[in-house]
């Protein structure tokens, strides 16, 4: 049986690890980020704005949170969301009025371009402390004020745990799904730390998206996959792909 390794934060590895087991894989968790809920006034951030900004899953759980404290939603401005990922927990919690971008910030400023209109008020963006693109500086220029409100942090693990050590010493993990830019630079420095580079030479390394596949490339994946869109679905589709490439290869070997 192949074994994954998944590195998503804690509260977010079951969904990701039960759809790898229904595929036939042992998993082993290891986060190499643990979230953390900051302090955030959510009337004064969400009050009198024409729209929300949601780059990530963590900040649409706080958004969450905080809706359900306030016990309303009818209230709520517009909420953009990077991609369907991000979408989707809002979604399920039936919010109104949101909208999906398709999957990185460049989508998400042609869609905030199309739907919202400077002159209609500010936008409130929620983030954590580190973000990949500055949203409220790529919007200056269009004339949008956004005021960005940082509602949680993410801090990268700090060692392996013998568990994963021995797994990777040994060769058990054939495939490493990502779904952070942060969460591969964290995994990438410890293995480099830890002296495990080589033990990537089996492995085969899913990013969501090319700017996680960059992350990860200093390591030396035996296979490194971008999934075709940045989604979910996807990136298991290239996990399947990867998978079977990969038998495919040891039959030939062995013949």
């Amino acid at each position: 049986m192949h074994c994954a390794l998944v590195t998503r934060p804690r509260h977010q590895a079951g969904g990701l690890a039960a759809r790898l087991r229904a595929r036939g894989l042992a998993c082993l968790v290891e986060p190499m980020l643990e979230v953390a809920p900051l302090p955030w006034d959510a009337s004064a951030a969400l009050a009198e704005r024409q729209a929300v900004l949601l780059t990530s899953a963590n900040a649409a759980e706080e958004l969450l949170r905080a809706v359900a404290a306030m016990g309303s939603r009818d209230a709520l401005p517009p909420l953009l969301a990077v991609g369907p990922a991000t979408a989707r927990p809002l979604l399920r919690a039936g919010l109104p009025r949101v909208e999906a971008a398709g999957g990185d910030a460049v989508d998400l400023l042609r869609l905030v371009r199309a739907r919202l209109d400077p002159g209609r008020g500010p936008i409130t963006y929620l983030s954590g402390e580190a973000v990949a693109c500055d949203l409220a500086a790529a919007l200056a220029p269009d004339g949008f004020a956004v005021d960005r409100v940082v509602v949680y942090t993410a801090c990268p693990a700090a060692c392996l745990s013998p568990r994963l050590r021995d797994a990777l010493a040994r060769g058990m993990i054939q495939v490493a799904p990502f779904l952070s830019a942060r969460a591969a630079a964290a995994f990438q420095g410890l293995l480099v730390r830890e002296g495990l580079e080589e033990a990537c030479r089996g492995m085969a390394g899913i990013a969501l998206s090319p700017r996680i596949a960059e992350a990860m490339r200093p390591l030396p994946w035996r296979v490194l996959a971008t999934a075709a869109r940045p989604d979910l679905d996807a990136l298991l589709d290239g996990l399947d792909r990867c998978l079977a490439a990969m038998a495919g290869s040891a039959a030939s070997t062995s013949r």
